[in-house]
């Protein structure tokens, strides 16, 4: 007693003189509102897609899938499927689906079946009649067809104590058997196929797993969150269904080939050739939205509305009339890109960072972002380009290639413009900055792999290769790439074999935050296709899917918080125009996302993603769209546009096809303090005869060139030929 008296007293002290000294200096609170507190917010739930590992309090920002209206798959019945993963345990389950069977000769319907032992399914040969089992695969039956073009709520529920399995149509119970023995394993649970075939023809919409087996008022519940593919607004209890599911997919998200997993557990899904539809009769029906259609009868979610003052509808689509977001509406705005410049004396009125060079300097009189003749900074090499940060408070590096004062053709890299060149290098393919010191890969005059420290190089072993990604951990300098034999990684100078004897080429490399190394690339199979993949700590590789009989390409790595990981690259579809064409696609983990194609009036050949970064919970691809042939003109042509794409959606970017003939290409992204940066190639001349591409940047949107005439000697006719390849900001 005489021990808790005492810590009782000194804690009242100790509380008191806390109180007393926090009267006189109070501590500010941390994100978490705890005074003197160090909490790291963010996203705590290591099942979703923003998960911060950093995070010590959760915020409330967790976002665990993707909702964008109602929506569903279509299943050709041939090779139609979604790879829901290892979701359904030995043990008791529940199976639940919303479908709509479509006719098909002989197709055995599989709705959600794994590639061994168990089945939901309504085959031919049962004349479609919804079944469930586990080998027999009729243990349960329902005594009617599905009947063609009609939606059902179909499900099946199996306790392993009892063994008991109880089929539901419509949240009515129409079958029941005892004494059916537990699954077999199953690695891989599929909608819309068993194992490698069986497959259904028809839609699929609301699917979800657990691993009990619901109660038949449960079942009920689900049926009535739904009425065929229009999900209602679920209630408090009807949600925790959902989130008690080992895995729930809305299938709302209308774009892409991943299903987000409502359950927060993080089970995405990956989409094999079934596409996204909605009904008919679906849109807006709300007639204050500016997208209303009078012509649908059920609304799918999709209304969107003018909430702003300088919004205007035009067309069913919401024109954003406020470039610099002052308030102003552009057409009483007299300085849209508020640099203190009116339009009509403004050289780029949309952008504040050109306006003018009245003290001709050199210099553009708004680099610093306003007007400003004291601060547009210096321009050294007398390329237009001020030596003035690019981004005020940063450094801006950018690694490449490009003549030299000397006439030659060599590796370098710029900082905010200013070239600086790399000794007895061909080209430069990365750049990372610590503490000052500059690390470049790329590759030699003798063309082998190689990498600089500031101006020291390094050859690495291996002939006739190319580093091409860098990479800093802990002291220890990673370097990505190839050689004769195949793909490699060298650490700290010493060549660590990847995929070797074959095909085989890595181009980009990360290091997470607990140490482990992964390098993108892909290989070669024993079917002669190109497969994308990723290595981890040098063995361990890994296949990226792609579209069925297609080929594919890792070109970057970015992580998501240090853990998350994502891929970017491009595969090859299959195109009624030309047989294959590449899309840029993303991968996060294996869950692969096509992008669209952009941006030209010519007829589209492809797309191709180089880089890849995250800023918060943006995902961001630089690379390019190929096209060839000019509608409406005889001579064939060819050429490419540069552009990124954000959260999927496309952003051309200037640089492009001049007249006939050009390419451009965005080769990698970087975003900081919100601003924007692609670096690539853009054309430079207009000539179809002697047409150049140049090493370029783009700011957020705007094109600058980073070579100039009068960087080089005269009499050098190809003198804007270079190319950057990869950014770093400091």
């Amino acid at each position: 007693m005489k021990i808790k008296a005492f810590i009782l007293y000194f804690s009242i002290l100790f509380l008191f003189s806390c109180q007393k000294e926090s009267e006189s200096s109070p501590e500010p609170d941390d994100c978490a509102g705890i005074s003197g507190g160090s909490n790291v917010c963010g996203c705590t739930d290591s099942t979703a897609f923003n998960y911060n590992n950093s995070a010590t309090y959760d915020d409330g920002s967790c976002q665990t899938f993707i909702d964008n209206g109602e929506y569903f798959l279509s299943f050709n019945g041939s090779n139609d499927y979604v790879d829901l993963g290892d979701m359904l345990s030995v043990g008791s389950y529940t199976k639940t689906a919303w479908v709509k069977r479509e006719s098909g000769n002989n197709n055995n319907n599989n709705i959600m079946s794994g590639d061994a032992g168990h089945a939901l399914w309504a085959p031919h040969n049962y004349d479609y009649k919804l079944s469930s089992g586990h080998q027999p695969w009729n243990a349960v039956q329902d005594s009617e067809p599905l009947e063609v073009g009609v939606w059902y709520f179909v499900s099946v529920t199996y306790e392993i104590i009892s063994q008991t399995m109880t089929l539901y149509k419509n949240g009515i119970q129409v079958d029941q058997a005892i004494g059916i023995e537990g699954p077999a394993e199953s690695s891989n649970t599929y909608l819309g196929k068993y194992a490698s075939g069986a497959y259904w023809v028809g839609s699929i919409d609301e699917a979800g797993i657990w691993d009990r087996a619901l109660s038949s008022m449960e079942i009920e519940q689900l049926y009535n969150m739904g009425n065929g593919i229009i999900a209602r607004k679920t209630n408090s209890e009807e949600e925790g269904l959902i989130i008690d599911a080992k895995g729930y997919w809305k299938i709302n998200e209308g774009i892409g080939e991943s299903l987000s997993d409502a359950s927060g557990n993080g089970n995405t899904g990956a989409i094999n050739g079934a596409n996204w539809s909605t009904c008919d009769g679906c849109g807006c029906t709300d007639s204050d939205a500016c997208n209303y259609d009078d012509t649908v009868t059920i609304d799918n979610g999709s209304c969107v509305y003018v909430q702003q003052s300088c919004e205007d509808c035009e067309n069913g689509v919401i024109i954003h009339n406020d470039f610099d977001g002052d308030g102003i509406c552009n057409v009483d705005d007299n300085d849209d890109d508020n640099d203190g410049v009116v339009d009509v004396d403004d050289s780029d009125p949309l952008d504040n960072t050109s306006c003018s060079d009245n003290d001709q300097d050199g210099c553009d009189d708004c680099s610093s972002g306003t007007y400003d003749l004291s601060n547009d900074g210096a321009d050294d090499d007398g390329d237009g380009i001020c030596n003035s940060y690019l981004i005020a408070n940063r450094k801006v590096y950018i690694a490449g290639s490009s003549y030299n004062s000397d006439g030659n053709y060599t590796a370098c890299y710029w900082v905010d413009g200013v070239r600086v060149e790399l000794p007895g290098g061909a080209w430069a393919t990365d750049i990372v900055v610590e503490n000052g010191t500059v690390y470049v890969s790329g590759t030699s005059n003798g063309f082998d792999a190689c990498y600089w420290i500031d101006q020291d190089r390094y050859d690495l072993p291996g002939s006739g290769g190319e580093a091409e990604a860098i990479a800093l951990d802990g002291g220890d300098i990673y370097v990505a790439g190839w050689y004769n034999d195949g793909s490699c990684y060298w650490k700290n100078g010493q060549k660590i074999d990847l995929t070797v004897n074959r095909d085989s080429q890595a181009f980009a490399i990360g290091v997470r935050d607990n140490g482990m190394v992964y390098i993108g690339g892909y290989f070669m199979n024993n079917d002669h296709y190109i497969i994308p993949c990723f290595w981890k700590d040098g063995n361990n590789r890994t296949s990226l899917p792609v579209p069925n009989g297609g080929d594919g390409e890792v070109y970057d790595i970015a992580f998501m918080d240090g853990n998350m990981r994502y891929y970017g690259g491009y595969v090859l579809k299959t195109s009624n125009f030309a047989g294959y064409t590449p899309t840029a696609a993303y991968w996060r983990h294996t869950t692969r996302t096509n992008l669209p194609l952009g941006g030209s009036t010519m007829d589209v050949y492809g797309a191709t993603g180089h880089a890849i970064t995250i800023d918060g919970e943006d995902i961001y691809v630089a690379g390019y769209t190929d096209w060839f042939e000019f509608t409406g003109q005889e001579e064939t042509t060819g050429g490419s546009f540069p552009q990124y794409w954000k959260n999927g959606n496309i952003y051309d970017l200037e640089g492009g096809p001049i007249t006939n003939y050009g390419s451009g290409a965005a080769n990698d992204i970087k975003i900081a303090d919100g601003n924007i940066v692609v670096v690539g190639i853009a054309t430079r001349d207009t000539s179809y005869y002697n047409n150049s591409e140049s090493a370029c940047y783009w700011l957020n949107g705007q094109l600058h060139y980073l070579v100039n005439q009068n960087d080089i000697l005269d009499g050098i006719d190809e003198w804007m030929v270079s190319e950057a390849k990869g950014i770093f900001i400091e």
